[in-house]
């Protein structure tokens, strides 16, 4: 069975899958949002059997990255990307093979699209001073932290 990052592979569409739109949507039960993290599992799955799994991330990613555009929703996407990158870093060793760093080692464009993207969506969770919205984002900055991704998102 092809899995939906093979399927994404092939019909180029990373944008989609890592934004979990279309066919790549898995909801959330609780949110009704994107549920990011499957479609993760699903992507360490299918690069665990593969000759160059950090090529095809670093590939897969910059494609997406490069699409986002100045919105909330794609600020929490990216977020939540990142998030589910390092979390799952953690866990599966293909994805750090040979010190590999998907938000660390992308080029200085596509660092400062992720720079502007996290800047951009804390200065909108103030502005709209959500306290609910922005103790979620404090705790995904933290989990992030804890799981060893960049300490600051906004200054790569």
């Amino acid at each position: 069975m092809i899995s939906n990052f093979e399927k994404a592979r092939n019909k180029d569409e990373f944008p989609d899958y890592f934004r979990g739109t279309g066919i790549y949507f898995t909801k959330d039960p609780d949110w009704d949002t994107p549920l990011h993290i499957i479609n993760w599992q699903g992507l360490c799955n299918f690069l665990k059997t593969q000759k160059n799994p950090e090529s095809i991330l670093e590939n897969a990613f910059k494609k997406y990255v490069t699409t986002i555009n100045k919105t909330v929703e794609d600020a929490n996407d990216l977020l939540e990307n990142i998030g589910c990158y390092y979390y799952m870093r953690k866990r599966v060793p293909t994805l750090a093979a040979n010190g590999f760093d998907l938000v660390r080692d992308m080029s200085k464009n596509e660092k400062q699209i992720i720079s502007n993207s996290m800047g951009f969506l804390r200065q909108e969770l103030n502005k709209a001073n959500n306290a609910q919205n922005i103790e979620l984002y404090n705790r995904r900055m933290t989990k992030l932290l804890n799981d060893g991704g960049p300490t600051n998102l906004e200054s790569l």
